[in-house]
């Protein structure tokens, strides 16, 4: 008799609730805070975990009493500019806060120990924020879009920073990177325009493909020594970026890293890496019968540029954007040409490469260039009884879509003299390319 009596009791004071605008399934056992809340709004579970808020305050203070806020809560909430979660919440779930466009403030407990992905995605007017001291991971797309925000304060004890986690995020000056980050994942600072000075963590294992893609004004980094791994594209279109140091426990760093700093004059690496080298600033790769280039920098101003003897191979994009350079010279031993995706040829500036090779020595030659799909490219010899020549007359488009176009052939040479082969074509919006390929037969 006592339960129903007590049933009935808190039965009705939810009635009396919910006709202020409060919707609310009460526990069977009594959560005070949560019954005594005066907020309207707010659809809270049997669990006390806020599903759903309907409210139009622009000051909006979390019941206390609330123990998880689920997905999508505050999903489009546009008249909330500031929001109070108390110390009950532990838990914060997934795209919570999403398109609150007008959320300015927002005060988040100690108490939380986790922030689900995209939580504040496009929270444009959100400009500062600080994450509890017990969250461990900055998930996916968590401040995606939010274009206003300036500093943020990670915790200590913070190990991954997820794919996209700052994507967009334009206005962003500063942000402190804790001693425990192990991992930045894909695109998780791309197009901070105003990301300035970053000081990455020693414990830091890995930056992720496009991770700081167009940070615009980021100057200066130091890649830390625990560092393994750096993704495609990693430190791309950075702007101002001068100087790059890589550390002695890199293994493997990938395509197009480097692609696009116009100012970046020199990549240094510790003496101690036993993958990476760095001669005259120029990055490369130690592989078994030699180097491999993986990076001339961009900003470099010479004109001329002569390969170490020890060259073998060259990355992909090793010499994109690099404006300032027209010629090359090979090594005389080098066995086969291979530049592929603008590494070399498809440059609208490089003009010559030359190459000293031996009587009887033979050369394969593998290039792609990606043209305009209108203008096929086109290979003309001068001299060419110099060296046997088996190339074809022209290119062969090799993908009809995006007008990729590729060439294989071997030279031999036989005699002492010169040969020279032209590539030319037509790329990036119909300008026009043309490369000399001069070989010396001694």
């Amino acid at each position: 008799m006592k339960n129903k009596k007590k049933y009935l009791f808190f039965t009705l004071f939810a009635l009396g609730f919910m006709a202020t605008g409060i919707k609310i399934q009460v526990p069977e056992e009594n959560i005070t805070s949560i019954a005594s809340a005066a907020e309207t709004g707010f659809t809270i579970d049997n669990n006390g975990i806020l599903t759903k808020y309907t409210g139009t305050d622009t000051s909006v203070t979390i019941p206390d009493g609330v123990t998880s806020i689920g997905d999508r809560a505050f999903f489009n909430c546009t008249s909330a500019n500031t929001i109070i979660i108390p110390d009950s919440v532990t838990n914060i779930g997934e795209r919570v806060f999403w398109g609150c466009k007008n959320l300015e403030e927002i005060t988040i407990p100690d108490s939380v120990t986790s922030i689900g992905g995209g939580t504040f995605k496009n929270c444009r007017s959100l400009k500062e924020i600080t994450i509890p001291d017990n969250v461990k991971t900055i998930e996916q797309a968590m401040f995606t879009g939010c274009n206003n925000l300036k500093k943020i304060v990670l915790p200590n004890g913070i190990t991954d920073i997820k794919i996209a986690a700052f994507y967009d995020c334009h206005s962003l000056i500063k942000i402190n990177f804790p001693d425990s980050l192990v991992a930045i994942e894909d695109h998780a600072f791309s197009n901070c325009f105003n990301l300035t000075g970053i000081t990455l963590p020693d414990n830091l294992e890995k930056i992720g493909h496009w991770a700081f893609i167009n940070c615009r004004n980021l100057k200066e980094i130091t890649v830390p020594g625990n560092v393994l791994y750096i993704g495609d594209m990693a430190f791309a279109s950075c702007k101002k970026l001068t100087s790059v140091t890589i550390p002695d426990k890199t293994t493997e760093i990938r395509d197009y890293v480097f692609n696009s700093c116009p100012v970046l004059k020199e990549i240094k690496v510790k003496s101690g890496n036993k993958t990476y080298k760095s001669e005259n600033g120029v990055l490369f790769k130690k592989i078994k019968s030699g180097l491999k280039l993986i990076a001339y920098p961009s900003g470099k101003t010479e004109k001329t540029y002569k390969f170490p003897d020890k060259t073998k191979n060259i990355e992909n994009g090793a010499f994109s954007e690099c404006k300032n350079l027209t010629e090359v010279i090979l090594p005389g031993n080098m066995k086969k040409i291979y530049y592929k995706k603008n590494s070399f040829f498809g440059s609208l500036y490089l003009k010559n490469i030359k190459i000293t090779m031996k009587k009887s020595q033979k050369l394969n030659i593998d290039f792609i260039i990606y043209s305009d799909d209108s203008v096929i490219p086109k290979i003309t010899s001068q001299n060419k009884n110099i060296a046997r020549i088996n190339m074809p007359a022209k290119w062969k488009d090799i993908d009809d879509n995006i007008g990729s176009y590729t060439s294989k052939g071997t030279i031999k040479a036989i005699k002492k003299g010169k040969l020279k082969i032209i590539f030319s074509g037509v790329v990036n919006q119909n300008k026009k390319v043309k490369t000399t390929l001069e070989i010396t037969v001694k």
